[in-house]
Formats: C-alpha cells, sequence, structure tokens
C-alpha cells in the first residue's frame, strides 16, 4: 500500500515547475530541438498541428509516448527495433519537438484524445500497443481506460503510480538530480516571481526552447489533474501489460528515499497483479531513462505483449 504521506502536502506550482525542470535538465538541452525538417507528417488536429513518425510494417501497430520534457528522439534506440516486425510510430506531443503548441489544460485525457485524433486522422488501424515512458505511462494509461477497443496492450516504462505524484515533487529529488545547483540558479526568486498563471513569461525569457519549456510546465502543472484522472480510469482486466521500473536509485539516500524507493516497486507490482496477463521488469543497469539505458528490454516487453495477443483465443 502508499504511505499515506505521500498524498498530502505539495499544492505549490513552483515545486513541479521545479521537477519538471529538472527532468528536462537530466535529458539536456538539445534533446528536444528539432532540426529543419520533421522526419514525418505535421497532422492538424483542430487549428494546431502534431508530428507522428511511423516506420516498419506489420500489425498491430505500436505508438511510443515520451516522458515529461522529452520528444520523439527520445526513442531513437528503440524505434528501428520494433520497426522490424511491426509499424512503429513516434509523435511529439503539443509543444514538443516539430508539434505546435497546444490548448491548456495539458492533462492526460486531452493528450489522449490528441493522440487518437492524430491516429485516426493518419488512418492507422487499431488496436495499438502503446508504449509510455514516465509521463507518457500516464497518457498510455489514460488512452487505454478511455478507448479500450483501440488498446490491445500497454508497455509502461517506469511509469510512477498516481498515488506517487506528491512524493516526486517533495521529498529531496530535486538536490539528487540537480547537485550542482543549475536549476537553483535558473529558478531564482527574481524569474519565479515575474511567473504567470500559465507560465508565458518564463517561456518568453527562454527564447528558444521556450515552446518546448511552456509545453513542459503546463504539464507538470496540471500534473495532479493527470493523476486524478488516470486514478478514476480502470484498465480492461485482460489487457496485456508489460511494466519497467528503474534498477539504480534515483531518490536519495536515506530513510525517506528508502521508503520511497519502496513504495515506487510496491505500487507498480500492485498495478501488474491487477491484470490478468502482466509482466514486471527491472532494468537492473538503468536509472530513470530507460529507453536510452536499455531501450532492448523495452522491445522485449512490447514483443511480449504481442506474443500475448497471438496466443489468445
Amino acid at each position: 500500500m502508499i504511505g499515506n504521506g505521500i498524498r498530502g502536502g505539495m499544492q505549490s506550482l513552483l515545486r513541479r515547475l521545479a521537477i519538471a525542470a529538472s527532468l528536462w535538465l537530466i535529458v539536456g538541452p538539445g534533446v528536444c530541438e528539432p532540426v529543419r525538417q520533421p522526419p514525418g507528417e505535421l497532422i492538424d488536429i483542430g487549428g494546431y498541428r502534431l508530428h507522428l513518425h511511423c516506420i516498419g510494417d506489420g500489425g498491430p501497430v505500436v505508438v511510443l509516448d515520451s516522458g515529461l520534457g522529452g520528444a520523439s528522439s527520445d526513442w531513437r534506440k528503440v524505434q528501428p527495433a520494433l520497426a522490424t516486425t511491426n509499424r512503429t510510430c513516434i509523435y511529439d506531443r503539443a509543444g514538443y519537438g516539430w508539434s505546435d503548441s497546444g490548448p491548456l489544460p495539458r492533462t492526460s485525457a486531452r493528450i489522449a484524445a490528441e493522440l487518437r485524433t492524430v491516429l485516426m486522422l493518419a488512418d492507422l488501424p487499431p488496436p495499438f500497443v502503446l508504449v509510455g515512458h514516465s509521463f507518457g505511462g500516464y497518457n498510455a494509461r489514460m488512452f487505454a481506460g478511455l478507448f479500450p477497443r483501440e488498446t490491445a496492450g500497454l508497455v509502461l516504462v517506469d511509469t510512477p503510480h498516481e498515488a506517487q505524484a506528491d512524493a516526486l515533487f517533495q521529498y529531496g529529488i530535486l538536490g539528487a538530480i540537480d547537485p550542482q545547483g543549475r536549476l537553483r540558479s535558473l529558478l531564482s526568486p527574481d524569474l519565479l516571481s515575474a511567473l504567470p498563471a500559465e507560465v508565458e513569461a518564463l517561456a518568453e525569457l527562454l527564447g528558444p526552447q521556450g515552446r518546448t519549456w511552456y509545453a513542459m510546465l503546463n504539464e507538470a502543472a496540471a500534473f495532479d489533474g493527470s493523476g486524478e484522472e488516470v486514478g478514476a480510469t480502470e484498465l480492461p482486466p485482460d489487457l496485456p501489460v508489460g511494466m519497467l521500473m528503474h534498477g539504480h536509485r534515483i531518490f536519495p539516500e536515506g530513510s525517506v528515499g528508502d521508503r520511497l524507493e519502496h513504495e515506487w516497486l510496491q505500487a507498480q507490482r500492485d498495478l501488474a497483479a491487477e491484470q490478468r496477463r502482466s509482466l514486471f521488469v527491472i532494468a537492473e543497469d538503468s536509472g530513470h531513462f530507460i529507453p536510452a539505458d536499455q531501450p532492448e528490454l523495452i522491445v522485449k516487453a512490447v514483443r511480449w505483449v504481442i506474443d500475448e495477443l497471438a496466443a489468445a483465443p
């Protein structure tokens, strides 16, 4: 069970901004910056365009969604391997990569609906195998809950449980992932004092990366809402679900970090146990960014889901 203290507390937008920016710093400032021409197509879903890039042939179609602050390029070690047997698609959520900014709030329910529209307009045949890293796993679970007939299976890659949302912001993780103080220097009191509700001013100050920051910060600001949406949505019990969790510690050393690591592990095992067909794997050589550290485990988990689908009566 999740500790009682995890849900309480953090209501400050500042802490959401801090963790979002922290994750972005881990990925690196160049990851979300697109080259001049997108590799895929830009699909208009009603006044704004989202970037979708598909390669390979064969069904079911596999769709990959990145973590908070990430972009389609995060899957460069995964997509080609999957595309040897299945049509495999990467896309940029609104505001990331080559995609236009999208309407607020940036919750998982809105994001899942946008993805469904993109896939329909691209004439891709459902049901889909959805792969989500971190926050992308929230969106994948939301898609499966909202559109069960269009979901063949899920692979959740180091996705936090919704009951852990506050803990991700509250308990020392900022110091662990920002030991040089780059984030604390960037998010200075003077800068934050000018922050409006929708963080447009901050996006302006950050120049070329403004659109990415704007998207990331708005997703972070709506993170609690996304967690509530995901928590209120049930997965079909027969849906095959593969789950991967980091093997390298991501929380600080000490009793609080120990408890949070244990609760993350237990929450993932509990979620896997709710499904009749589930796979749970600890990525022993990975931190949070399993797509970069051990992409082969993601490929194996997707293959497991596809095999489960083929074996079903």
